[in-house]
């Protein structure tokens, strides 16, 4: 295989170090955000506190549930 797509990841997270070592090329994937009704972007990164108390929750709940729950919910998060 010469070309493998390992797909986007945010600078400074785990993902991207991991893809990193891969001896991958890095490339901008620029994009562009209209805000309608808000002053600034929204902060979706797990590492925000507000999504502290999910994330605890979320690593205590059975396999099963998170299987079923997971495809259904991640439609909800940009």
């Amino acid at each position: 295989m010469k070309l493998f797509d390992f797909g986007r990841s945010k600078k400074g997270t785990g993902v991207f170090e991991f893809k990193r070592h891969w001896n991958t090329t890095l490339r901008e994937l620029p994009y562009e955000t209209i805000l309608i009704r808000r002053k600034s972007l929204p902060n979706f990164s797990p590492a925000n506190p507000k999504f502290d108390l999910a994330i605890r929750v979320w690593r205590k709940m059975p396999l099963p549930i998170t299987r079923l729950l997971g495809p259904r919910l991640i439609r909800l998060f940009p």
